[in-house]
């Protein structure tokens, strides 16, 4: 499907108005199954970080069978009655460190090489079993899959702000949604945010969050505060709906 292709690493073109540099790809080279040669490095220290945050919860983990470069495993939390919600996050993405662009100053690029996702589905959602192979309900966890390895196919960097739009034409990231992109934002010194590691890393927690084709292009024209504060004030929640309005359904400017 394309999924999230071709935007956001490689060659570097234009910078937007809002500051933000666009990159494009070529797709990578076939070197076929390149089998992790470790895997969940930092789990246990991932886990225990969800386990103080969201207390008391059933915790499931959908292994990943073929790994490719990186073992990322999905760690579900059950819902409770007091936080009716999924909280669902990857492990494995941060086994290997990411490739901060050259722009990046040198003091920094150690503290941006490490991340884990993360994002939250409604307490309604169907994550039983006998529900996982419907695409009603996987594809946030495809995307989690698809963004926690994509750094290291494309020797590229993600954190907060970077944008992956489901190709040139934005296409929907599953079935009878309208999203066609994802931001990511969380990060920073907050506990959901920043995870320092008993070796002495930095590893970010970056809450996956998926957009409308208009809503990427406002960022791109307006900045990342921009959208943020938009969110803001529209109350947009952290808990996933597939159902939420489009912010920015009128803007139609559309950049190059």
């Amino acid at each position: 499907m394309g999924f999230l292709d071709k935007l956001f690493g490689g060659k570097k073109g234009n910078v937007t108005p809002g500051g933000s540099p666009i990159y494009h790809y070529d797709e990578p080279e076939n070197h076929g199954l390149r089998t992790p040669k470790e895997s969940g490095i930092y789990a246990q220290e991932v886990d225990s970080r969800f386990e103080e945050l969201f207390p008391g919860r059933e915790c499931r983990v959908l292994h990943e069978i073929v790994s490719d470069l990186v073992h990322i495993d999905v760690h579900v939390m059950w819902p409770t009655q007091e936080q009716n919600f999924f909280v669902v996050y990857t492990t494995g993405m941060s086994d290997l460190p990411m490739t901060p662009a050259k722009e990046v100053p040198e003091e920094h690029r150690k503290d941006l090489e490490l991340a884990e996702l993360y994002l939250f589905l409604p307490g309604d959602w169907p994550l039983d079993q006998d529900s996982l192979p419907s695409e009603r309900a996987y594809w946030p966890i495809r995307a989690l899959k698809f963004v926690a390895r994509f750094p290291h196919e494309y020797h590229t960097w993600l954190n907060w702000g970077h944008t992956l739009p489901n190709g040139p034409d934005y296409a929907p990231l599953g079935d009878g949604v309208g999203f066609g992109a994802i931001v990511l934002m969380g990060g920073g010194d907050a506990p959901l945010g920043r995870l320092d590691t008993e070796d002495g890393r930095r590893l970010s927690l970056l809450h996956l969050v998926p957009l409308y084709k208009e809503e990427v292009e406002f960022k791109l024209k307006y900045g990342m505060e921009a959208l943020t504060k938009l969110f803001d004030e529209k109350g947009v929640p952290a808990i996933l709906d597939p159902k939420r309005p489009n912010l920015c359904a009128d803007f139609k400017e559309v950049l190059d």
